[in-house]
């Protein structure tokens, strides 16, 4: 990255080419896409004002925070994928309980038909 920064005033073609080697410096240090585009932007606004040493600064701690965020980012997919599949376990737990509800059900009614049947005979033992 060049140590001067676009400073002639309505200078668009230096402040395009500055934004440039902006972009292309933060995409060296790691920031990709649309992102290192808006991050050239507003640090070309700022260059202006900026010694190289601060300019420097200002792009290792964009660059450092773009790290940061991808790391954030992919733990958050991670998390919504384990999500996902916890969903998709419970789901599959409910419906083989609903299955064993349904079978106590029937044997809870089976059960009371024999109770019922063998009510009516006292000396009658069911085993």
């Amino acid at each position: 990255m060049s140590s001067k920064a676009p400073t002639a005033p309505g200078g668009a073609s230096q402040a395009g080419s500055g934004r440039t080697e902006l972009r292309r410096e933060l995409e060296r240090r790691g920031v990709t896409g649309e992102l290192a585009d808006r991050l050239a932007n507003d640090l070309a606004a700022a260059c202006a004002t900026l010694t190289p040493e601060a300019q420097r600064g200002a792009l290792t701690g964009m660059a450092l925070a773009s790290a940061a965020h991808r790391e954030h980012a992919a733990a958050l997919r991670r998390s919504q994928r384990d999500l996902a599949e916890i969903e998709r376990l419970m789901a599959g737990f409910a419906a083989e309980l609903k299955k064993v509800d349904e079978a106590v059900k029937i044997l809870s009614t089976f059960v009371g038909r024999i109770r019922e049947q063998s009510a009516s005979d006292p000396d009658r033992t069911v085993h």
